[in-house]
């Protein structure tokens, strides 16, 4: 089994079984020193590989957060972890709830690492804080007043 790991799984301290790989993003999000880069040093001593996606791949992904309306809450590193899970048919090994929630949408296998995982799917909407204009997709500010768009999930939720 090969597990894609994300930068909350390498900092757990735990040791994963089977072939085990991460994104440079990742790499970069770690500090050169300190205990959190000995941790890093010592999952790449062990075999830990680190490969960048194709970018079909990260395109896919892209799309499928956008659709997911997970977009907002996902950074270019995240992205790079799903997209590389995606190509691998990896397992994912990840807390984070909205990679979770476009890991399933993907048919991408995830585990949680500390915390419980998600319990829903959650489609996701976007609302401006001042005038109450509701969007599908998210956008920086409101197109009618420049009010603070916030994210809330839709009534679509269903359990998994």
């Amino acid at each position: 089994m090969v597990y894609v790991l994300d930068t909350s799984a390498i900092l757990s301290g735990k040791i994963f079984g089977g072939n085990t790989a991460t994104s440079p993003k990742v790499l970069n999000e770690i500090k050169p020193k300190g205990h959190s880069w000995r941790l890093l040093e010592y999952m790449k001593s062990i075999g830990m590989k680190v490969i960048s996606p194709p970018e079909e791949s990260l395109e896919i992904v892209k799309e499928t957060a956008e659709k997911t309306g997970d977009i907002a809450n996902l950074s270019d590193t995240d992205l790079e972890i799903l997209a590389l899970a995606y190509h691998l048919k990896a397992t994912l090994l990840t807390d984070d709830y909205s990679m979770q929630n476009v890991a399933r949408e993907l048919k991408i296998d995830y585990m949680p690492i500390v915390e419980e995982g998600i319990k829903k799917k959650i489609e996701w909407i976007y609302v401006c804080s001042s005038c109450g204009k509701i969007y599908e997709k998210y956008v920086e500010e409101c197109i009618i007043c420049g009010g603070k768009i916030k994210r809330r999930a839709s009534n679509k939720a269903k359990h998994l």
